[in-house]
């Protein structure tokens, strides 16, 4: 019985693991729909962030899904909640996309990422002609 232990606590991890890595193939390939369901999947089972921050993604960008940015900054609110520095970013553009635009915050949020190393933010504020 004490065998059966440690792979009872690991099997969970690994059926995640699974789902998220069948997610990540199926958004690599641009087969979105099926990526999102994945997605949903993988944060239904363990709340997993990163599922969570590439649904966000899916949203803001219409990957999939009809562009959605209520939801997309719902999503990415929560994951940028947990420290991850990338959401911080592509909150920022759900910030600059809005029908009013808020650049405060959306400036606040992407020198922070791009404080904490996130590349991707230099390339909004570039985009959107905002100074870091």
């Amino acid at each position: 019985m004490k065998r059966a232990l440690p792979i009872l606590l690991i099997l969970p991890l690994l059926l995640f693991g699974s789902t998220f890595s069948d997610a990540m193939r199926a958004y690599k390939s641009g087969n979105y729909k099926d990526a999102k369901a994945l997605f949903e999947e993988a944060y239904e089972e363990d709340g997993a962030e990163q599922a969570q921050f590439f649904l966000g993604l899916m949203y803001l960008k219409g990957l999939g899904v009809e562009r959605n940015l209520p939801k997309a900054k719902q999503l990415l609110n929560k994951v940028v909640e947990m420290g991850n520095a990338r959401a911080k970013c592509y909150l920022a553009e759900v910030y600059l996309n809005q029908k009013r635009p808020d650049r405060q915050a959306a400036l606040k949020l992407l020198k922070e990422g791009s404080k904490a190393g996130a590349g991707e933010c230099v390339e909004i504020a570039a985009a959107h002609k905002l100074p870091l």
